[in-house]
């Protein structure tokens, strides 16, 4: 019933946005607690990337620390607003439109420090804003199919260039992330490296899983529920063991858009 529910365009539209908006609120949050990141010398810094190109400079306001904290805190409010009441309509039209633009300033701001992760909180936030803003049925639908096709695309490019990689098609390459001080686990590490063939196991089921994602609008919808379950599995476990929580929410919110698209295709 709940799944059926995912048929009609907005509560399908509602529900990524709610799940999206968990992950725009903690990574929000993140930043709120550390401001000095988005002061002068921060890792946040936007004063050397504002001025990298020209055409920035009229922008060169979005590099002072307070401004960029004022675009965050209303970046939370929205993301708060919409998980509590993202079921209602104009919920969530002014709340998808307030996180798409300041996620946007955000991008200018700070390009460089922009993850595949951000890249999709930017792709679902503005096609949820402009198919919300115009309001129809029709519009809603090709929001959502932009943001499914988006989605399919992120995980076979992932897959696909990973399998141009020797290092992923030999297996060393998840035990080498392991080993690094920014995503690594030191007792996983050890654990794949003394364990060649789990290893070897674990990078081309990753590779074969993202480049098999866009299966999931033509399998049976039973096969595409295990499919998404087994990607949220994975971003989870990855959350755990590499910190990369907000790949969590970012994808999965995209997960209700596919489901939407299988009804259209299917229906």
């Amino acid at each position: 019933m709940i799944l059926h529910s995912l048929a009609s365009p907005f509560t399908a539209l509602s529900l990524m946005l709610r799940i999206g908006s968990i992950g725009v609120a903690i990574s929000s949050l993140e930043s709120l607690v550390r401001p000095g990141d988005l002061g002068p010398g921060g890792l946040l810094s936007g004063e050397a990337q504002l001025t990298r190109a020209r055409w920035l400079l009229p922008l060169g306001f979005l590099a002072s620390q307070r401004v960029s904290v004022a675009i965050t805190a209303v970046r939370l409010v929205a993301a708060c607003a919409v998980v509590a009441g993202g079921s209602v309509f104009e919920v969530a039209r002014i709340g998808a439109i307030v996180i798409a633009l300041s996620t946007l300033l955000i991008r200018v701001r700070t390009p460089l420090s922009i993850h595949a992760a951000g890249t999709m909180v930017m792709v679902t936030f503005t096609g949820a804003a402009l198919g919300l803003a115009a309001g129809t049925h029709r519009s809603m639908e090709f929001a959502l199919a932009f943001i499914a096709a988006q989605a399919c695309l992120s995980y076979f490019v992932a897959g696909a260039s990973k399998l141009r990689e020797p290092s992923w098609r030999s297996g060393r390459a998840i035990p080498v992330i392991a080993s690094t001080l920014m995503w690594g686990n030191g007792r996983q590490a050890a654990v794949l490296k003394s364990h060649p063939r789990a290893a070897f196991a674990l990078c081309w089921v990753t590779m074969t899983a993202e480049c098999a994602f866009p299966l999931t609008l033509a399998v049976p919808l039973q096969v595409t529920i295990v499919l998404l379950a087994c990607a949220a599995v994975f971003h989870i476990m990855t959350a755990i063991q590499m910190g990369l929580n907000s790949f969590v929410w970012a994808f999965g919110s995209t997960y209700p858009a596919i489901i939407f698209c299988w009804y259209l295709l299917h229906g």
